[in-house]
């Protein structure tokens, strides 16, 4: 192991087996699943416009750093990617549970 990744490593200290432990809450009630859902599909919107703006600016001469394009093609591709596979996984759920006896 390197020396440096061993800094601010003390055998000798005490651990607390307390301090391991997560604080025992109930699930996060700061929004809807549907809030949730709008706000990731805002973020993909965000994301495709981002790329749009710094493709449009390196076309037109405003910039000329393409790797800065091409990574914001690449987040937004992925994001898009993201958005679509887990909308894919939330039709086939429908679809389980529409399956499902009562």
């Amino acid at each position: 192991m390197d020396p440096i990744e061993l800094r601010g490593l003390h055998p000798s200290r005490e651990l607390d087996p307390g301090s391991f432990r997560q604080p025992v809450e109930g699930p996060d009630r700061s929004g809807s699943f549907a809030d949730t859902l709008s706000r990731a599909v805002g973020s993909v919107d965000e994301a495709m416009k981002v790329s749009e703006m710094k493709t449009q600016d390196f076309i037109a001469g405003k910039s000329e750093n393409v790797h800065d394009v091409m990574i914001s093609m690449q987040k937004a591709q992925l994001s898009f990617q993201m958005m679509v596979e887990v909308r894919n996984k939330m039709i086939e759920t429908y679809h389980e549970i529409s399956r499902m006896q009562i």
